[in-house]
């Protein structure tokens, strides 16, 4: 794979690797379904509406194998990249609604861009959600070339420059809201850099094109041991266990009402509650496969979660209540 980074060829590769031991699951043919027949008789499209080898790609990619095992039929992946997510969303949400196309969501497409971007959450806002996947620590990052142990330290160094950047995957991200809380809480200049995906922003960053960004935790794991990349912080209160020496926002003072992300997935209005659930529960044994755990989720700190289509609704609601705090706490009027 030319061109990838090491350590995103790894994640790549392991989630390739579960796709192989299952090779229906990479078939594309998506016939018509017969009337009256039980679900699911041939392959489900799972949209991810972000680009190739990013973080919600490689999860997906690694899961479609034990998913389709457990539908007994293929998972056939397909990025829609664009728009902010919007392009693969809009798409999931005009699906026929019988079970063979859903898609797959991050927590602020659901929780924050609606109060940030309201227009654009409007051409998707009719997805319904199915389960709750997976959840994952946030940290804060550098490149190596900053000269902070910490994001305390960042603010100090960072008051003395010009011609900062921090690197986000667009208006109303976790990234972008993140940082212009701290901004306005250490009364920092830094300027917004949007990319295509978060992997760019990271890529750009690590590379010292931009000095700061965000990103899931097992993400980084990789390139923080090599040097590649700086932790500053790790979202929430507490440190991770994967990361004792590094201190938790709250520890450092900051207030963000965001522990880290989390990914799920959604399918059209109008999708029958039954095969919602059978999606669910089909989702929440995929993600207890042994192989699953020992390739991606534990080396990556993923916690599997699996849950009800009502749970994981509550929880979008919890969390679009959040979303309002994290908005207000970065500056950004909620319209």
């Amino acid at each position: 794979m030319p061109g990838i980074p090491v350590f995103r060829r790894a994640a790549l590769a392991a989630a390739l690797a579960l796709t192989a031991a299952f090779p229906a699951a990479a078939q594309a043919p998506n016939p018509a379904p017969s009337a009256g027949a039980a679900w699911p008789t041939h392959p489900v499209r799972v949209i991810i509406p972000q680009p190739p080898g990013g973080v919600l790609d490689i999860l997906i990619r690694a899961l479609a194998g034990p998913l389709s095992q457990q539908l007994s039929q293929p998972i056939v992946v397909d990025n829609r990249p664009g728009g902010n997510n919007v392009v693969g969303l809009e798409a999931c949400a005009t699906a026929a609604p019988d079970g063979y196309t859903i898609c797959a969501v991050s927590a602020e497409v659901l929780s924050t861009y609606p109060l940030v971007e309201p227009a654009l959450y409007a051409r998707y806002s009719s997805l319904v959600p199915v389960t709750l996947i997976a959840r994952n620590p946030g940290v804060v990052l550098a490149n190596p070339g900053v000269p902070a142990k910490d994001l305390r330290e960042f603010a100090t160094w960072a008051r003395t420059q010009n011609g900062l950047n921090y690197g986000s995957s667009g208006q109303g991200s976790t990234p972008h809201l993140l940082w212009e809380y701290i901004k306005g809480h250490d009364n920092l200049r830094i300027e917004h850099v949007p990319y295509r995906g978060i992997v760019d922003a990271f890529n750009e960053m690590a590379a010292g094109r931009t000095q700061v960004s965000y990103i899931a935790l097992g993400f980084a794991l990789e390139p923080i041991a090599t040097g590649r990349v700086k932790p500053l912080a790790v979202l929430g209160r507490t440190r991770s266990p994967r990361l004792p020496e590094v201190p938790s926002l709250g520890e450092l003072g900051y207030d963000f009402p965001y522990d880290g992300p989390w990914w799920g997935f959604a399918a059209p209005a109008r999708t029958p509650d039954a095969i919602q659930q059978r999606i669910a529960a089909a989702t929440k044994a995929a993600m207890a496969d042994p192989g699953l755990r020992q390739r991606l989720l534990d080396p990556q700190a993923y916690e599997a979660v699996g849950n009800t289509p009502a749970e994981f609704a509550a929880i979008i609601k919890n969390e679009r209540e959040r979303g309002v705090a994290i908005v207000r706490a970065a500056g950004i009027e909620v319209r």
